[in-house]
């Protein structure tokens, strides 16, 4: 099987960290950030991850894509206990997180900004999401770490897999490693010993590499 993704994507990361974690040989390929037209061959729209099967066939939708590579790899992800306080979560810091994480994306040496129109073509449209250019929000970056210090503040309750009852991967993870493994590329952004613990078990346990020897 072939999983098509941009190395950034959380919505990938899912899909990586299902691959990673139940030991599947799937290959990565890393689409050009740009390159909507080659989305749409796949799938018929513009999206990511998709996964192309043994068959040939195409999926997109993260978590459809999980829940069939965990059934191939017959292992089994432990249910969600905090998905509304997870997606709350996202939704009260998703500003400052994007603040932080999309002018940086394009100063890393990820494969989907290989090119300078993958770059041209992130930075146009995040741009708008952020409603600023990327040069402000990296001058406001001292303000933007005091947010995302209160927002991991908040997770004071998330310990790692380890740690529980019940020692598997589980959805809550999937939902939110994502976002605590990209965050890892903002230098001074200090996620303090209980979150290193959670981020370097999950990043062992999917495969899916930190950003900490990059972060900017």
């Amino acid at each position: 099987m072939k999983l098509y993704l941009f190395d950034h994507c959380p919505f990938c990361v899912k899909a990586m960290m299902a691959a990673g974690y139940g030991g599947l040989a799937v290959d990565y390929v890393c689409l050009d950030n740009h390159d909507v037209a080659a989305r749409e061959r796949m799938v018929g729209y513009n999206a990511v991850p998709i996964l192309e099967k043994d068959d040939g066939s195409f999926m997109a939708e993260s978590a459809d894509i999980v829940a069939l590579l965990m059934a191939q790899s017959g292992r089994d992800l432990a249910p969600a206990t905090h998905g509304e306080r997870i997606s709350q979560w996202h939704e009260k810091h998703r500003q400052t997180f994007w603040g932080l994480l999309f002018p940086r994306n394009v100063r890393l040496p990820l494969p989907e900004f290989a090119k300078p129109e993958a770059i041209d073509y992130f930075t146009r449209n995040k741009s708008a999401l952020l409603e600023r250019s990327f040069e402000d929000a990296l001058e406001d970056t001292p303000a933007y770490l005091a947010k995302a210090a209160q927002a991991l503040a908040e997770l004071d309750w998330l310990v790692p897999p380890s740690h529980r009852e019940d020692s598997r991967l589980g959805w809550d993870d999937i939902h939110l490693f994502p976002t605590l493994r990209n965050l890892t590329m903002v230098r001074g952004l200090d996620f303090g010993p209980g979150l290193d613990a959670y981020l370097d078990e999950v990043s062992r346990m999917t495969r899916v590499p930190l950003y900490r020897e990059w972060a900017c």
